[in-house]
């Protein structure tokens, strides 16, 4: 079959180039345009009554400013006050004025196009000249329109009228205000239209100029003269009626050009919850401004420089920004939900901001709050800071992708650059932050509070995690490597740990007493560890072939070692058409409609390196039809387990103009692959465990229990951890992969984490001259003797802790912490060098105590 497919091959590539001819030739390739033909944004004007609008329960009530729409939330049992906007943004003396209007609004939409990014904020461009709508659905559910943009109010005063009736009215006035009127309005004859600059605009506007005087309103007339002329009509008797005579004058309208947004925001409350939706359906956008972005209560509990607390936010298992922390040379703080999405280019990488968990939270005067993000979660991105930067708050928001956009070059020959856009407004998904209020300023109940929130979406029904702390080992099967055959170079997959060297390595850490071992053999298939697509799954002979595969998994049921083997779904790693991947075809598509290749980073430059072989991000569809093949092949051999290397960590979208998939489509095709493992009656592990996949693993190994250090934080600690504690088994990253092995260990300790290590049999001299060096220290012989006792050991002073809940978490000096557990047992875990001894504790240096509850 194989001889066959070469022979076809030059004609496949012929056809290859005479689609991609028909792609990019024929097809227009470029847009400046954003999305599907849609309806035009609607304008708005509130003219209802001003009295507050209230939702009320047991536990909450909301009150809602008709005139600006912001709004409080108490908590009725405390009596604690939760602002949309800080109560003094208009006075604040560090924010200049732009700033200011950006604390007192609810939403800002962003759009970009060739001049470059813009952000308009609702208070500024809708709350001011009241362009918005309000409605009581229900009585606990109020909606709120906003159109945002450059839009005038509708003023009841003539923008043209006849002589006669202009001096009618104005005669009814005192002779002030007729003075006031008069330098607003300027004469238009027939006879004298010739000699006005303007006159094709104001014929267009006022067609019956040319057969009658007509009094038309100066262009430049500002919206608060507009206010004031509205008076003064009123006193001369001008009314509805009178304005509807004088509105059949006017054939067109200025100013209606320009970026105008509709934004939906739906309030509602449930329990001891403020649930805000903003569903993406209702958006609203002129071709000509895209909106790429929206950020939803940019202000909600921001506190002033007064207060004390702290910010919670999603890095790595949690961390906290002190309130006024004085980090004011540092960025401010930013992460990606889910990571990077690598069907957006990047011209470089320097570090990869992501975040596992939706959750962002405020403290304030002993309570606080957490905002539980849901729905389009994917899009989001976390930013926050502290005060005394542009403002006197503290504050923290969630910002959202609206349209995807990537910039193309047209051509080598000109810097210029296009913006092309995703095809539409993702359909039938919505921003959803539930705002919940707590009674406590702690992190611990914080954290507490998620993981009773997780239990109570059902998708945790029944989940425990394992009574001993669980070991998680990856085997290294194979790597790709160039050798020299004959005197000719020769790519090559070389074995680093065949079936009966992981056979043999297991038994042994089996029989040093080691329990709830997670074993992950990667690289086993397909071209080793840089696996090639799975449009079949093809069992390395390099490792043993499918007889020794089949002996490992017999040794390892008898043994009670659960066995996972590893897969790659999302990219496709020196892959061709024999492999059974064209890219024209099969490649992921960014918003320019190119194909999502990726090159590996240089760690020097940061920028991309084109010295290597790029891989492509797949079509999702076809991601899943090889995990579809990766399950029914392992399910055939009655494999316990399936490991994905990408599923639950990495999510990307697709944006191929004739067949989007958006990230959020991509999360969800992802779910059902991890369901369609579950039910094949396999177990499944997933890395780093973005929360979204974690209810449908067994174990989540490499987890980040740290974060990016960034400056502008102050303390992590194990928010996510604990919220799955007792619930889930998860590991951290491998130790003996880690820059410092007794830090990432203590670290395991702190947060009641399982052990993660990655070994092969073979020397890590085999890996010169690879790609693959991040695995040099990951030679078996050269660890066991220090491993297999340190895991042990483990196990047995951690016994029966991994089922409990942590209660307890405190930092009791800068290198001292100690985790409390449900039972009462404590564990120090000392970070110095020197020797912990305080209140009867002694702790030694660089190690851990476990103090058994009374």
């Amino acid at each position: 079959m194989k001889k066959l497919i070469l022979r076809l091959l030059p004609w496949l590539v012929i056809l290859a180039a005479l689609a991609a001819l028909i792609l990019f030739v024929f097809v227009p390739i470029y847009s400046q345009s954003a999305g599907d033909a849609q309806a035009e944004p609607k304008v708005y004007f509130y003219e209802g009554d001003t009295k507050p609008l209230i939702m009320e329960n047991e536990k909450l009530r909301f009150e809602m400013d008709r005139k600006t729409t912001q709004f409080t939330v108490t908590d009725k049992e405390t009596g604690r006050v939760w602002r949309s906007n800080p109560q003094g943004a208009a006075q604040d003396p560090l924010a200049i004025q732009s700033n200011k209007d950006l604390m007192q609004a609810t939403a800002v939409v962003t759009y970009t196009n060739s001049a470059g990014s813009v952000d308009m904020d609702n208070f500024t461009y809708s709350i001011k000249n009241t362009n918005f709508l309000i409605d009581q659905k229900a009585e606990n559910e109020i909606s709120v329109q906003y159109a945002i943009g450059r839009i005038e109010r509708e003023y009841q005063i003539p923008s043209a009228i006849t002589k006669e009736r202009y001096e009618f009215f104005r005669s009814n006035m005192q002779k002030s205000t007729q003075r006031k009127i008069g330098s607003n309005y300027s004469l238009y004859e027939p006879d004298k239209l010739d000699k006005k600059e303007n006159k094709d605009e104001i014929i267009a506007l006022y067609p019956s100029v040319v057969e009658q005087p007509l009094y038309i309103l100066n262009a430049s007339t500002t919206a608060s003269n507009k206010e004031k002329i509205e008076g003064y009509f009123e006193e001369g008797g001008y009314n509805a009626d009178e304005y509807a005579i004088d509105m059949q004058l006017v054939a067109g309208k200025r100013g209606t050009t320009g970026p105008v947004f509709n934004v939906t925001m739906n309030f509602r409350l449930e329990d001891q919850d403020l649930v805000v939706e903003v569903p993406y359906e209702e958006i609203r956008y002129r071709a000509d401004y895209p909106i790429t972005s929206l950020t939803v209560l940019p202000m909600f509990g921001a506190t002033e420089k007064t207060e004390d607390g702290f910010i919670l936010v999603p890095e790595g298992g949690g961390a906290l920004i002190r309130y006024n922390n004085g980090k004011l040379k540092q960025n401010p703080y930013y992460s990606n939900l889910y990571g990077w999405n690598y069907s957006t280019y990047r011209a470089e990488l320097i570090n990869e901001t992501r975040s596992s968990f939706p959750v962002f939270g405020m403290t304030n005067k002993g309570g606080s709050f957490l905002c539980l993000m849901e729905g389009a979660t994917s899009y989001a991105s976390i930013q926050a800071d502290v005060s005394m930067r542009n403002n006197s708050y503290n504050w923290a928001r969630a910002k959202y992708a609206v349209l995807h956009y990537d910039q193309y070059n047209v051509s080598t020959k000109t810097t210029n650059l296009v913006f092309m856009y995703e095809k539409g407004v993702p359909a039938g998904e919505s921003i959803i932050h539930r705002y919940r209020f707590l009674d406590t300023d702690n992190y611990v109940d914080m954290a507490r509070a998620y993981g009773d929130y997780l239990k109570g979406t059902g998708l945790y029904e029944n989940s425990v995690a394992s009574k001993e702390m669980p070991v998680s080992v990856e085997m290294l099967g194979a790597i790709d490597k160039t050798v020299v055959k004959l005197g000719l170079p020769v790519d090559s997959v070389i074995a680093t740990t065949t079936f009966a060297d992981a056979e043999k390595i297991i038994l042994e850490m089996a029989d040093a007493g080691i329990e709830n071992m997670n074993v992950r053999m990667s690289g086993w298939a397909n071209g080793g560890i840089n696996q090639k697509v799975l449009t079949n799954v093809n069992v390395l002979n390099e490792l043993g072939g499918t007889q020794a595969m089949q002996k490992l998994i017999e040794t390892a049921k008898a043994n009670g070692i659960t066995l996972y083997f590893d897969g790659i779904s999302c990219f496709a790693y020196d892959s061709d058409v024999v492999d059974g991947f064209l890219p024209i075809r099969d490649a992921a598509r960014l918003a320019t409609n190119e194909q999502a290749k990726i090159y590996p980073y240089d760690q020097i430059t940061f920028r991309s390196d084109d010295f290597y072989d790029p891989f492509y991000l797949v079509r999702p569809e076809y991601a899943r039809k090889g995990t579809e093949n990766l399950i029914n092949a392992l399910a055939g051999m009655k494999a316990e387990g399936v490991s994905f290397r990408d599923i639950g960590y990495l999510l990307s979208g697709d944006y191929n103009p004739t067949d989007t998939v958006t990230r959020e489509k991509a999360k969800a095709m992802n779910v059902q692959s991890l369901k369609d493992a579950r039910d094949a009656g396999q177990k499944v592990m997933i890395r780093m465990g973005n929360d979204y996949a974690v209810p449908y693993a067994d174990i989540i190994t490499d987890m980040d229990l740290t974060g990016t250090r960034y400056s502008i934080l102050d303390q992590q600690v194990p928010f996510w951890q604990i919220a799955l504690h007792g619930v889930k088994d998860y590991t951290g990253k491998p130790l003996n992969l880690s820059g410092d092995f007794v830090y990432e260990f203590l670290k395991c300790a702190e947060v009641g984490s399982g052990l993660n290590f990655t070994f092969m049999q073979e020397d890590g001299k085999i890996l010169q001259d690879t790609r693959h060096s991040t695995y040099h220290a990951a030679n078996y012989a050269s660890w066991k003797e220090k491993v297999l006792p340190l895991i042990t050991r483990y196990q047995q002073d951690m016994e029966g802790l991994n089922q409990q809940q942590i209660v307890s978490h405190q930092r009791l000096s800068d290198d001292l912490v100690v985790t409390g557990y449900a039972d009462g047992t404590k564990v120090y875990v000392n970070y110095a060098m020197d020797a912990y001894e305080k209140d009867g504790v002694t702790v030694a240096g660089r190690s851990y105590l476990v103090e058994r509850g009374q």
